[in-house]
């Protein structure tokens, strides 16, 4: 017996609402952190600064994409027919 024949694994249902929010929590806090930067005058530090916020709002988008990676692993999003095309777009890439 192959060990992908085990069957359908029901997920926890507090834990698919934590991964949901979460995906979404990060999502919206890296496009909000990216409309927060200051203009500091000094070009030096306004230059690390603008690096810093671009490089946490990267952190948090992956953070986002990892939340739905594991959304998609305990096949939370939406109906599997749903995960099939969302992997398949994904592996198709833009058209």
């Amino acid at each position: 017996m192959s060990e992908g024949n085990r069957g359908p694994r029901v997920a926890d249902p507090a834990t698919l609402r934590a991964l949901t929010s979460s995906r979404a929590a990060t999502r919206s806090m890296s496009e909000e952190l990216l409309t927060h930067v200051p203009d500091l005058g000094d070009l030096p530090t306004q230059r690390a600064l603008d690096a810093w916020v671009e490089q946490a709002a990267d952190t948090l988008r992956a953070l986002s994409e990892a939340f739905e990676e594991r959304l998609l692993d305990v096949g939370a999003a939406g109906s599997p027919a749903a995960a099939d095309s969302s992997d398949r777009s994904r592996q198709a890439g833009p058209g």
